[in-house]
């Protein structure tokens, strides 16, 4: 069976960095507040460079924060919130799927998956199932029967069902 995703490594990944945008986030803040402030406070009576100079760190603070908050904490949340319930027991085990091709990528939260289709027979009627695979360059082929395990859609692991024959 092919793993697209380790599981205990992302779980351990995802939550380190979170907390460490977390905490890094924190102390930039408060070493802009505290040193904004004791720049105004600690100042001679001609204060005007350091009300110049807190207003431009200021400023490149709220880019900043804008930016990080806009662009990359989301994909670090994402990341998060998809290792922080995944384990053997929240995996979906499908048994037969037929590749039927790739379509356009989708993004969530900054993050970019790869959408494949996959079909298959239930009765009489045949479905046809998009599933997302995330940071793998695996190519599946077409027409091929594979055996997925999957969490919320996202592939976690494949393997290839061949034909048995005498």
């Amino acid at each position: 069976m092919t793993s697209h995703i380790d599981i205990k490594e992302g779980k351990k990944t995802s939550k380190r960095r979170f907390i460490l945008h977390i905490i890094s986030v924190s102390i930039l803040s408060i070493l802009v507040i505290g040193g904004s402030i004791s720049s105004l406070l600690l100042s001679t009576l001609d204060y005007n460079w350091n009300l110049i100079l807190n207003i431009v760190i200021w400023a490149i603070y709220l880019i900043f924060i804008t930016f990080y908050f806009i662009n990359i904490f989301p994909v670090v949340y994402h990341y998060y919130s998809l290792f922080k319930n995944m384990n053997e027991v929240t995996i979906e085990k499908r048994r037969h799927l037929t590749y039927v091709g790739e379509i356009e990528n989708r993004t969530q939260s900054n993050v970019v998956y790869r959408v494949l289709q996959f079909s298959y027979k239930e009765g009489e009627n045949e479905f046809v199932d998009n599933l997302y695979l995330l940071d793998s360059e695996y190519q599946f082929e077409s027409n091929k029967a594979y055996r997925l395990q999957t969490f919320r859609n996202v592939i976690i692991r494949s393997e290839e069902l061949s034909d048995a024959t005498v």
